[in-house]
């Protein structure tokens, strides 16, 4: 399975990569990935920390260091998983309300146990992150963190443009294709193997098992840090920054804003 290398992303580059993307993995999304996420909760923060070299703890409490949100705000976590970032955002503004949004109602469950163990309240909706179930501009904060690859941007993005009020920002980290072919080798081989560690030391299923490759494919055939600070452009955001990029764009941080109401029409040029 090749991958893409890093190009400047127009609007008919990015049509063509979500097409591309998901002629390779639409049945791994669809058919495969649901019945990992009834099997990873009890183990997905130790996969996490064992994928990501220990550094997985510092990455999410580094993503919730950027989040600003005014006084009193509601905040959307998409892919929501374990409550991870929900959590942590509780304990630190406790005058926020948070949504969780995931497909997966055994991550969601775990997240939700968790949240009772730290005494936050976080409201969850099961459902597809590709149609939100919200009313236009509900909210003034939506995050995004480590699931974007295993999703169809073109979808999601305006979406989550949708949901935002004007003004609201978007908080996105994730996994990203390196810009350097060594960095993108070295990694790529050493998460084949961690994969492949996890699911041995806590007896994965057979169709988590079967997703070991496709971890990696997801990866390099995904967008570079500067892709992506473009297609979220294209889409329609406004002041897109990358705050923060490790190991060559391995890992990258985002944020950006919903323009003004005046602003959101003429700013768009992806749709």
């Amino acid at each position: 399975m090749n991958s893409i290398r890093s190009a400047a992303i127009t609007a008919e580059a990015f049509t063509e990569r979500e097409h591309h993307r998901r002629a390779l993995f639409s049945h791994t999304w669809q058919a495969m990935i649901p019945d990992v996420f009834k099997d990873v909760p009890r183990y997905y923060r130790v996969g996490n920390a064992i994928a990501s070299v220990g550094l997985w703890e510092l990455w999410v409490w580094q993503f919730v260091g950027m989040i600003d949100v005014p006084t009193g705000g509601r905040v959307l976590d998409v892919c929501a998983g374990t409550n991870d970032i929900g959590i942590r955002l509780l304990r630190r503004r406790p005058d926020l309300a948070v949504t969780a949004i995931d497909r997966s109602r055994e991550m969601q469950e775990e997240g939700q146990r968790r949240a009772r163990k730290y005494g936050v309240a976080i409201e969850s909706l099961i459902d597809d992150v590709h149609v939100l179930p919200f009313p236009d501009a509900s909210f003034d904060a939506v995050t995004l963190q480590a699931a974007s690859r295993h999703l169809q941007l073109d979808r999601l993005l305006p979406e989550i443009l949708r949901v935002l009020k004007p003004g609201g920002s978007f908080y996105h980290c994730d996994m990203l294709k390196p810009k350097s072919r060594l960095v993108e080798r070295l990694y790529l081989s050493f998460l084949h193997v961690s994969v492949s560690l996890t699911a041995a030391l806590f007896g994965s299923s057979t169709v988590s098992r079967m997703c070991r490759d496709y971890f990696k494919h997801a990866i390099a055939n995904f967008y570079t840090a500067e892709e992506l600070s473009d297609v979220f452009k294209l889409v329609g955001f406004a002041d897109v920054r990358c705050n923060k990029s490790l190991w060559k764009g391995m890992v990258a941080f985002h944020a950006s804003r919903r323009p003004g109401a005046d602003a959101a029409a003429s700013d768009r040029t992806y749709s």
